[in-house]
């Protein structure tokens, strides 16, 4: 029964992302929509939404030939969050540099790599760092994010209901 709900939590939090950012919604009501679907300590809905980071980064057609700069990344793509301190800092980079690599082909091991986290959980910053690579993308193809969005629930499937 639990790898149903897990896979269930994880197309509910899927179709809640892709579906807040075709409405224009921001980090914050995102992570509220995710939250209210996620358990505590979910690494399965953190690694599934990692991946999904991966999908939003490949649709601006970002590669090692024509890279996303990493400095500055979230100033520039999640102005309104501010991470403070080392432990938020590192749970963000985390989340970027995993899908990141996820993107360029590399499997990370998000089972031993987040085990020590205490203070929060994965799926949050995989939240917005799907914020942070959406925009990205969205600016480097010329579009919106809502446009990006749509785009993703139709290769993906999903139904977003506007």
């Amino acid at each position: 029964m639990a790898i149903k709900d897990a896979a269930q939590r994880v197309d509910q939090a899927q179709q809640a992302l892709i579906g807040g950012l075709a409405k224009g919604d921001g980090p914050f009501e995102l992570v509220e929509a995710v939250a209210a679907i996620a358990a505590k300590g979910d690494l399965v809905l953190g690694e599934a939404l990692t991946y999904l980071a991966a999908d939003v980064l490949g649709l601006g057609g970002f590669s090692s030939s024509e890279p996303l700069a990493y400095d500055g990344l979230r100033e520039r793509y999640l102005p309104e969050l501010e991470f403070r301190g080392k432990v938020a800092h590192r749970n963000s980079q985390y989340a970027l540099y995993a899908a990141a690599a996820l993107h360029g082909g590399v499997l990370a091991d998000v089972y031993s790599d987040t085990g020590w986290w205490q203070t929060a959980d994965l799926w949050q910053y995989a939240v917005y760092a799907i914020v942070a690579y959406a925009r990205a993308s969205a600016e480097r193809r010329g579009g919106s994010v809502e446009e990006l969005a749509l785009e993703l629930a139709d290769t993906m499937g999903i139904t977003v209901g506007l």
